[in-house]
């Protein structure tokens, strides 16, 4: 048995030891019925990951990909929620190898809940170390005609704040302006919503002359809005 697979199963262990099927059932209604839940609310999994990271020994960050890739094979939506919890504790680790990963990640069991850690918190938090790759990857994730991509690319500088390349962001949304996609158009409203804390002014110059969606508008202005910018 590999690493990956005796670090798995020990958590497996875990998991099922604090499995809970009402709560399990509750999980699953929220997300449509689309994945099946252990019921193991985000604070007790992220105890019981970090439990086993300390009784079983950190996975080496080589072995990490394949292991990732374990979690999204698994049934249960909590194992891919594990990728993130990793991710965040390992991240200052990797480099542009795990980019390839990340994107693949993207298409494999697709739901806003995975793209929007995905993208953001591991790809977007990657990409910030390595800027001169950012526009070609958003580029690229934007042209694609599965609408999870297009929503990641919006969502890449989400945590920017100041570091925020606004021309980029504003290309990509006229790029998908015209989607029919809720996804595609309430990640635009919320990237500009985030971008419109750090500029004001940019973002709404920006929903001034763009041509996008109720929703992308409506999303967009909330902030400003609430301070009375607009």
């Amino acid at each position: 048995m590999s690493r990956t697979e005796h670090f798995l199963r020990q958590l497996n262990l875990l998991f099922q030891a604090h499995a809970q099927a009402d709560l399990a059932r509750q999980m699953a209604r929220y997300m449509k019925d689309q994945f099946p839940f252990f019921g193991i609310q985000g604070p007790e999994r992220k105890a019981l990951v970090h439990q086993c990271w300390r009784e079983q020994g950190p996975l080496p960050v080589e072995d990490l990909p394949a292991f990732f890739r374990l979690c999204f094979d698994q049934d249960q939506r909590e194992w891919q929620y594990v990728v993130n919890d990793l991710g965040q504790k390992v991240w200052r680790h990797m480099d542009l190898s795990f980019l390839p990963l990340f994107d693949e990640l993207i298409a494999r069991k697709s739901w806003w809940d995975t793209v929007d850690f995905l993208s953001p918190k591991l790809s977007g938090r990657l990409l910030l170390r390595y800027p001169e790759v950012l526009p070609q990857t958003a580029r690229r994730w934007i042209a694609h005609p599965n609408f999870w991509y297009q929503r990641a690319a919006i969502l890449l500088q989400l945590d920017y704040k100041a570091q925020t390349d606004a021309p980029l962001l504003f290309e990509l949304i006229r790029r998908r302006a015209d989607s029919p996609e809720f996804f595609v158009q309430k990640a635009a409203g919320w990237a500009l919503r985030q971008y419109s804390k750090v500029d004001a002014q940019a973002v709404s110059s920006f929903l001034e002359q763009a041509a996008v969606a109720p929703l992308t508008r409506r999303e967009g202005l909330k902030w400003l809005k609430s301070q009375g910018r607009v």
